[in-house]
């Protein structure tokens, strides 16, 4: 692919999806957070952007991979190490979240039918699915 004749072309929709396929460490996205025009424009739109409107932040699937999902578990791991650590030590240890998995349209529609089997479920005796 020569992304000169694509230029040339105009396939500029291609180009942008070609961009918005690199990894989130990539030397573009360093030089968009330093740009200090687009740091204003990012800057508008977080401070705009209400905090229960916005989808809590996932990593993306396509760089979630095997070392990842390793380094998730030893987190994990050593988060419940210091809740006992502390348990231990005679305090009350707080609640610890986990790091998020990438959240895809297949847990969304997990969700929903979850969702409908509990509803139809609660119909059987009498209540109202606004009940759950």
């Amino acid at each position: 692919m020569d992304l000169a004749e694509w230029y040339a072309a105009g396939r500029w929709v291609g180009l942008l999806e070609l961009i918005d396929m690199l990894p989130t460490a990539c030397r573009l996205n360093e030089a968009i957070a330093n740009d200090p025009e687009m740091a204003v424009i990012l800057a508008e739109q977080r401070l705009s952007r209400r905090e229960d409107d916005a989808d809590p932040w996932s990593p993306n699937i396509s760089e979630f991979d095997l070392n990842i999902t390793v380094l998730r578990e030893i987190l994990h791991a050593v988060k419940g190490l210091r809740q006992i650590s502390i348990a231990a030590a005679g305090g009350k240890p707080g609640e610890e979240t986990p790091f998020p998995a990438p959240y895809t349209e297949i847990d969304r529609a997990v969700e929903a039918a979850e969702r409908n089997w509990a509803e139809m479920f609660v119909q059987q005796f009498g209540f109202s699915p606004e009940d759950i």
